[in-house]
């Protein structure tokens, strides 16, 4: 279900790469895209690496988020892609839609308050540690100059106004330092802060910080808002606006490098 948001955006966890509008709809992944791209979709359902109280089981969930990323950058080099512009977004970008999903049910199978500040902190630390160990793997495969050409590019565009071997030395360390093999990772649907096959309850509205840790939002709906009046479905639109306003990803990862 849309929530026909303004300017939408996709983020990367890399600070070299910009985050990019996105005026295109694809339905293969569910969410606004930049026109042209090629992004191989994905899925992460946490639910699937819970114990029977609701706690992950992080050693299984690692191995599944690793094997996630490699298929995904197999498969960039496997698909036929529909046109030779968007073949060529996926040489340059590498783009992945790993769809982050379960948050909300966990919360719901932990039988936790979806609206205590102590359980949005736990489920902040889950959904950003999710995202940085995806974004780790892409890390390591970028590793030795094998990182997406998109940083080349942005890398020519920066030389090109500062040609000195100074402004060189440090556009490569800076490279070295923050490569990816993929442009953007990770994507959250706002839906999916609310338990699946459930009538959504607005408790769980106050989840939607979580959203800020993934590259770009997605719009897969499991939940029925049939109860919910306009004023209330409007009143969860604009919270969505208000996170999707504030950036995600890229932003995170800046201020650590």
């Amino acid at each position: 279900m849309l929530l026909n948001l303004e300017h939408p955006v996709v983020a990367s966890r890399c600070p070299l790469l910009a985050a990019e509008k996105a005026p295109d709809f694809l339905p293969q992944v569910c969410m606004p895209v930049p026109r042209n791209s090629a992004w191989v979709p994905l899925e992460l359902d946490l639910l699937h690496y819970t114990n029977n109280d609701g706690q992950i089981r992080e050693a299984e969930l690692i191995v599944a988020m690793h094997n996630l990323v490699d298929e995904g950058d197999r498969l960039h080099d496997q698909i036929e892609w529909s046109a030779p512009v968007i073949e060529y977004d996926s040489w340059l970008n590498r783009r992945l839609a790993i769809a982050v999903r379960g948050l909300g049910d966990i919360v719901s199978k932990r039988d936790a308050d979806p609206g205590s500040l102590d359980v949005l902190r736990d489920m902040e630390q889950l959904a950003q540690w999710v995202c940085e160990t995806v974004h780790q793997r892409s890390r390591s495969l970028a590793a030795g100059s094998n990182w997406c050409p998109a940083l080349d590019k942005a890398g020519a565009l920066v030389l090109e106004k500062g040609r000195s071997t100074r402004w060189r030395r440090r556009w490569r360390k800076a490279v070295q330092s923050v490569a990816v093999r993929h442009r953007n990772l990770t994507t959250m649907s706002p839906w999916d802060v609310f338990p699946r096959g459930k009538p959504a309850d607005l408790r769980y509205a106050d989840l939607l910080p979580l959203l800020r840790f993934a590259d770009s939002l997605s719009f897969q709906c499991d939940a029925s808002i049939r109860r919910w009046n306009a004023n209330e479905f409007n009143s969860f639109r604009e919270r969505v606006s208000a996170i999707a306003r504030t950036g995600r990803g890229a932003g995170l990862v800046a201020e650590q490098v």
